[in-house]
């Protein structure tokens, strides 16, 4: 059994206080009635006390357990997954060992490449390592936990190549491992401080390129550089001295690794000045294929057994009567409640499980999107993606702080995550937050069958109706739209209609926004409308004509006409 929150097995000492409080006030009571009368107080009935504390104090521990999170047992979880194919070349060679920068280049690289990793998750990613060699150290894979684990392992790998520093023989072995995959996207990432001894990285950066892969660069340390140091044979540092006794000074070669991403139809950062998660908005915008389907096995959580076994004695403990030994005749004249510690174990109850960790968090970062603070919201919701993938509230919540950001490629990455909807409220919201995303991309067609899906699980959305009139149109290729279907998006501004929903404060799986009343199905009835929309909206392909499109607008226009519900919004107040 694993504990989630073992913190919480602190309140133990809560339940050992009350214990010792029992034993005091136990003592206290015999020897009262001991005074009081005197000898007589022997054939008095037995008091429950002590069953009664015996239960509470039972019911007070399986408490604090049950807040700790006991889990054991596993849940499968499978999502769909798209992404690219992605190439990562560090460089472990001796230059790297610098200290420009904390706490060395090779530090800050394996930190930075290691975040990266994690946050693309979803897709393929192969690992190279280069001095004066190059070696493949992880084929194209999903495992992100065994890729962390080898970039934390470089430094102590440089015995596995030859000294020096080559650039091209590393982007060589990147694209033996791409050239096996099948995936549209696909790219390479060098984290270098850019020292080349062979001089063809530029060549082997352009063959990629025309190879269809897009060749990124990173350059860690200073453009002053720092002298290197070598080891003796105990281990000690001294100074490395060049031919002519003078320490050898190593610099950031800015301009080699400028070309290799202008070689590779990609770009450079200096990290420090950036990171390597600004990468993720240029490999958003590659082909995204699908890589199958994602398993992953989540811990089963049951504190549900504790909170109800608890309760259990809690119950037990209030129906005790109040002498163990009852007349027959009246045998519930003595019976009473005795609340007052069964109330304090329900207080202790409410302390330890009243808050939930993923809910905190997540409102937190509600409340950074609210202020404004899109990059803050942004940074919290991925952390909490990568702790809780299974929660599709999140997704749909890092898709609008993206959006906001005008990171338009990523958004559509992210809130295709919370797909397919497990609740068709959800499920309206997501899909119209993807028309938006589509639409800021001037991709109409994804955008006309995003807004189709909001509206077949949500009929009564009138800005995903809206907005689904705009796509139709430009599809169309209108120059301008008639009366009264607006005008088509700005790209930095949210779309038509309400625009990018305010994000869920749904953090837990099973929350769910507001239902919408179904509506009435029977001819001529006010429902009727949405029912005929939806059988037009599934008989239109991609390939219609002029006329058909016309008879969609005219459907929209009329159930726009009828009392419908609001458009589609997630509660902003805790659902538990």
């Amino acid at each position: 059994m694993a504990l989630a929150q073992p913190g919480y097995l602190a309140l133990l000492a809560v339940v050992l206080a009350m214990a010792a409080a029992a034993v005091w006030l136990a003592r206290w009571r015999r020897r009262a009635r001991e005074r009081f009368a005197g000898p007589q107080a022997q054939r008095w009935p037995a008091s429950p006390f002590w069953p009664r504390t015996v239960l509470m104090l039972g019911a007070a521990t399986l408490i604090v357990i049950a807040a700790a999170r006991p889990q054991w047992g596993e849940r499968e979880v499978r999502r769909e997954r798209q992404g690219v194919d992605l190439v990562i070349v560090l460089d472990i060679s001796q230059s790297m060992q610098a200290t420009d920068v904390e706490p060395s280049r090779l530090g800050r690289a394996q930190e930075q490449i290691v975040r990266l990793v994690e946050a693309e998750r979803g897709n393929r990613i192969g690992l190279v390592f280069f001095a004066g060699t190059a070696i493949v150290r992880s084929p194209l894979t999903t495992d992100a936990l065994a890729l962390a684990q080898l970039v934390e392992r470089a430094d102590r790998e440089a015995g596995l190549t030859r000294a020096g520093s080559d650039i091209g023989a590393a982007l060589r072995q990147a694209g033996r491992i791409l050239e096996a995959s099948e995936s549209d996207g696909k790219a390479v990432i060098v984290v270098s401080d850019g020292e080349d001894h062979a001089g063809a990285y530029a060549d082997q950066a352009r063959a990629l390129h025309e190879n269809g892969i897009a060749v990124f660069a990173a350059g860690v340390g200073t453009p002053d550089g720092a002298a290197l140091s070598d080891r003796t044979i105990t281990g000690q540092a001294r100074p490395k001295l060049d031919a002519a006794g003078r320490p050898v000074i190593s610099r950031l070669h800015e301009e080699t690794l400028r070309a290799v991403a202008s070689e590779g139809g990609g770009r450079y950062i200096r990290l420090g000045d950036d990171d390597l998660s600004s990468f993720r908005d240029d490999l958003a915008h590659l082909e995204q294929t699908p890589l199958g389907q994602e398993l992953q096995k989540l811990p089963v959580e049951r504190f549900q057994l504790f909170v109800g076994a608890a309760l259990a004695l809690l119950v037990l403990g209030w129906l005790l009567p109040a002498r163990l030994a009852l007349p027959a005749s009246r045998p519930f004249r003595r019976l009473r409640p005795y609340p007052g510690l069964a109330l304090l174990a329900l207080v202790l109850l409410i302390g330890a499980c009243g808050s939930d960790p993923l809910h905190e968090d997540n409102a937190r970062a509600n409340r950074l999107f609210a202020e404004g603070d899109y990059e803050g919201a942004l940074a919290a919701y991925e952390e909490l993606i990568a702790q809780r993938p299974d929660v599709p509230e999140l997704a749909y919540n890092a898709g609008n702080a993206l959006h906001r950001l005008e990171r338009y490629a990523r958004a559509v990455t992210e809130t295709r995550r919370a797909l397919p909807p497990s609740e068709s409220r959800l499920g309206a919201a997501t899909y119209y937050s993807l028309g938006n995303h589509y639409l800021a991309l001037d991709r109409f067609e994804e955008a006309y069958e995003a807004y189709k899906s909001a509206l077949l699980l949500d009929p009564g959305d009138a800005d995903a109706k809206h907005n689904l009139e705009v796509a139709l149109l430009l599809m169309l290729g209108a120059q301008q739209p008639p009366d009264g279907a607006g005008q088509p998006p700005d790209a930095g501004q949210p779309p038509p209609g309400e625009g990018t929903p305010a994000p869920s404060d749904s953090g837990q799986p099973g929350a769910s926004p507001t239902q919408t009343p179904p509506a009435d199905a029977t001819p001529g009835a006010p429902g009727s409308a949405p029912r005929t929309l939806e059988e037009a909206l599934r008989g239109i392909d991609r390939d219609f004509t002029f006329e058909e499109a016309i008879e969609i607008l005219e459907l929209l226009r009329q159930q726009q006409a009828q009392p419908l519900p609001g458009p589609p919004s997630l509660s902003t107040e805790p659902d538990y």
